[in-house]
């Protein structure tokens, strides 16, 4: 039988990973290691990956880099139980042509159902509702930063057709709303197959509609590509929400933007630190919601991810297409 290699410590491996789901590996694969350990590092790669065909990596794993790589002859498949595979892929690992695969995928349904949730309660100024009538007042809060409105036959726009992206669109199929999209990389055709409207510029989508989510992964390209200019044409009332990452957006300038008080905004992510400052302005904008890093895989989404793995595992063990596989040459455009 092939070998498995859990590289996930303990922590991480107890929440990712049902008996059911690695009842099914022990059915096709021994394991390399019976425990997982406490940690993880460099050390525990070089001392238990020579026999292993197949690693499962996930938070806090190191990198399978030239020295480990010179060890793991057999390994075959990396499946990441995880988001990005950025801090576990390198150049040796792709020229020993390994497969890799990541469970990003899991994790965007709890990102999407966290985006919808923002999307429903912000444009009834429910936050805010809810903040004024802790004081005594009932109604008042309703007018503020622009006034409430709610998503029937209105444009809500998408930043990224990412699998947080995609998700998002689907549960919105659920609404009378319309759904613009803005990303270069997705094709008429797909566009067409999501069942959304492709809009050539962000500037097109900010100046069209009443709700924002920022979908997009974060690399070169997209660093900084959200500018206060962007956020100007926001109309009066919008909603604008955060759930990628906030290197994609110039913030001094979106703050300034939010000073003005036109607009709400969600934002789940924070950036070059989290937690942000105590005096960062989006603890202290009366506009702003802030959530500490929750939109995505916290509690038994996490499940979900470690299943994925398993499915790529038995995918590539009786030899059917890898479900959520990543490339060498996608890097350059995924989070």
């Amino acid at each position: 039988m092939s070998k498995v290699l859990f590289a996930v410590n303990n922590y991480f491996f107890s929440s990712l990973f049902s008996e059911q789901d690695l009842t099914r590996v022990r059915s096709m694969c021994d394991f390399a290691v019976e425990y997982a350990p406490p940690e993880v590092d460099k050390d525990y790669l070089l001392a238990n990956i020579e026999d292993a065909d197949i690693v499962v990596t996930s938070w806090g794993t190191p990198a399978l880099d030239a020295d480990v790589m010179s060890r793991a002859k057999r390994l075959r498949l990396l499946t990441h139980a995880a988001g990005s595979v950025k801090p576990v892929v390198s150049d040796a690992l792709w020229d020993a042509q390994v497969r890799v695969t990541s469970a990003a995928a899991a994790i965007a349904y709890g990102v999407a159902e966290y985006c919808l949730g923002l999307i429903l309660t912000a444009t009834k100024r429910a936050f805010w509702a809810s903040n004024g009538t802790s004081v005594g007042q009932w109604q008042e809060s309703l007018k503020l930063y622009g006034g409430l409105s709610e998503i029937y036959q209105q444009k809500i726009g998408i930043i990224g057709a990412s699998h947080v992206g995609r998700q998002l669109v689907h549960l919105l199929s659920n609404f009378t709303c319309d759904v613009l999209l803005y990303d270069p990389y997705c094709s008429d055709a797909d566009a067409e197959r999501l069942g959304v409207t492709k809009i050539a510029t962000m500037e097109e989508l900010f100046s069209q509609c009443k709700v924002v989510s920022l979908n997009a992964p974060y690399t070169e390209e997209t660093k900084g590509m959200l500018r206060g200019s962007h956020f100007a044409l926001l109309s009066d009332g919008a909603v604008f929400i955060n759930t990628a990452r906030n290197q994609i957006i110039n913030e001094p300038e979106f703050i300034g933007e939010l000073r003005e008080g036109r607009f709400v905004a969600c934002i789940d992510v924070t950036d070059p630190q989290e937690p942000c400052p105590l005096d960062h302005p989006y603890r202290t904008l009366p506009n702003v919601v802030l959530t500490p890093h929750i939109a995505g895989a916290v509690a038994e989404n996490q499940r979900r991810m470690g299943t994925f793995a398993v499915n790529e595992i038995e995918a590539y063990l009786t030899g059917r297409p890898l479900i959520y596989e990543v490339t060498r040459e996608q890097l350059t455009r995924i989070g």
